[in-house]
């Protein structure tokens, strides 16, 4: 590729000290001044960011190991609120205020991913076992909605005016339901193989979906009709994001390389080399700042790396 884009020619990588094991999943809190990682070892760790760069971490021991899945609540109400999901059938809602658990979701079922609705009132669960279900924090005995998607859920996400639940399936179709119905509107034919990865523009234009098959598609919002298909990588896509201003979408593959697309050219923008293969990712929700987490590698003293490009 040719010289970076302007956005991300002054941009460099910051690396944070972490010694938690593979970085399973990130969230950013909805102001950006938190990044909240959950890893393979040890506790959920926070760490608050500013313009004098990263403090060290805050563990949160009370929600013990074994979180796999982390979604701070967007709305301003709620703000304070991490949910963090064990593989094991359990959502805890993390109180930052008080500094301990708030409430318990019991599934029932595997967890593969956790997304709150935009206005911060529901929590879809989304399944291993082919199902999704909505709780209502206010109400955390038990899910008030849960539907079936005929396919193991790979990644779940809510459009960007609340209207749709999308889940994205092993089957390579992406299932859309209407909210607060649940009915069933319409099975995307997004890809012939896993569809892995799912992801919203904050600005509700595209859909972003990401394969087994190695290849990034980006759909129309208003008719689910697709926008651009991009040969994004060599090996099995498994994570994508938007950018805050949904003008990048990012993309990691097992290949040792992060790429960044324009989302209304679709061409790329920006390559990031990596030490390692990916193992999440996730925007900053003001700036184009960009954390993500990579496998261990000779360059990291063979340990797992969190890093933030900015």
């Amino acid at each position: 590729m040719g010289p970076p884009h302007d956005a991300f020619r002054k941009c460099s990588e910051n690396r944070i000290h972490w010694e938690q094991g593979t970085v399973y999943d990130l969230s950013w809190s909805s102001d950006g001044t938190l990044l909240t990682a959950a890893g393979s070892k040890g506790p959920v760790r926070s760490w608050r960011l500013g313009r004098g760069g990263h403090k060290e971490g805050e563990e949160h021991r009370g929600l013990g190991d074994g979180i796999e899945r982390l979604a701070w609540c967007p709305a301003a109400q709620c703000a304070h609120v991490l949910a963090a999901a064990e593989y094991e059938k359990t959502v805890h809602l993390w109180d930052q205020r008080s500094g301990g658990a708030a409430a318990r979701l019991a599934t029932g079922r595997p967890v593969s991913d956790v997304r709150w609705s935009p206005d911060g009132r529901f929590l879809a669960v989304a399944a291993r076992d082919e199902g999704i279900d909505v709780f209502d924090p206010a109400q955390p005995l038990a899910p008030v909605f849960s539907a079936d998607a005929g396919a193991t859920v790979e990644a779940a996400a809510w459009s960007a005016d609340a209207r749709l639940l999308l889940l994205a399936t092993h089957a390579g179709a992406v299932e859309a339901f209407a909210w607060p119905t649940m009915e069933h509107v319409t099975a995307i034919p997004a890809h012939t193989a896993a569809c892995n990865a799912l992801a919203v523009d904050p600005r509700g234009g595209l859909l972003a979906t990401g394969s087994n098959d190695a290849t990034l598609e980006l759909w129309s919002a208003d008719d689910l009709s697709l926008a651009h298909t991009i040969a994004a990588h060599d090996s099995p896509l498994m994570f994508a994001g938007f950018s805050m201003d949904g003008r990048f979408v990012a993309s990691a593959s097992d290949d040792p390389e992060l790429r960044i697309h324009d989302t209304f050219s679709a061409e790329l923008a920006h390559s990031l080399p990596l030490d390692a293969m990916a193992t999440a990712l996730e925007w900053h929700p003001r700036n184009l700042a960009l954390a993500y987490g990579t496998s261990a590698s000779s360059k990291t003293a063979g340990k797992p790396a969190l890093t933030v490009f900015l």
